[in-house]
């Protein structure tokens, strides 16, 4: 987990199966990456713990990582644990299967084991939903706990789906010692995801 450029064994994660899913579906157009101004303004406005740094991302066309944070230097560029937001925009609604079938692709991907899935609540609002996975997978010469979220919100307007993932990769050695600030963080974006869900529907 380099801060200024991730290495191949972790380059591909941020990406989630659950994209691919989208891209293969028939009933979903116009997915794209968001990243700058194009991500949610409660995104831009979460905070991350203490002794965590944001990492400046490279401002290019098809960014797929609009935030990253990391934590603990371990020398050669690599870190403890790697926190990761992506967010894409498309025109559509997914069904409830394919986003709970689709949700620990990555995880099984990456060969990882003890893999658990749950549904998170969202407010019982049409085309959305909450599904989070973790498991524990080797990737290079480590053991890392894997956690990945996927947050949806379908929408019949042009481009205004709104699909975000946010995945936390955490060298297992150091899970209980980050265990509170891995809490704060999926709460952060959990939380957020409902208040905004709350508030689209509110002002209509």
């Amino acid at each position: 987990m380099s801060a200024s450029s991730p290495s191949p064994h972790w380059r591909p994660l941020p990406s989630s199966s659950l994209v691919d899913a989208f891209y293969e579906d028939e009933e979903i157009e116009d997915v794209v990456a968001l990243s700058g101004a194009e991500v949610p303004e409660w995104l831009q406005r979460l905070s991350i713990p203490m002794n965590w740094q944001l990492v400046g991302l490279p401002d290019v066309p098809d960014q797929l990582i609009a935030r990253m944070a990391v934590c603990g230097p371990r020398g050669n560029g690599e870190w403890e644990a790697t926190d990761t937001i992506s967010v894409f925009g498309y025109t559509g609604w997914p069904v409830f299967y394919d986003v709970f079938h689709n949700a620990d692709r990555t995880l099984r991907d990456l060969n990882a084991t003890g893999i658990g899935v749950q549904v998170l609540p969202v407010p019982p609002i049409q085309w959305t939903a909450a599904v989070r996975s973790s498991g524990i997978a080797p990737i290079g010469d480590r053991s890392v706990w894997v956690q990945q979220s996927n947050y949806v919100a379908g929408s019949e307007q042009p481009h205004a789906g709104r699909l975000i993932v946010h995945s936390l990769f955490v060298d297992t050695a150091c899970r209980d010692r980050l265990a509170d600030d891995v809490t704060q963080l999926s709460d952060a974006v959990h939380q957020g995801f409902v208040a905004a869900l709350l508030d689209e529907y509110r002002t209509g």
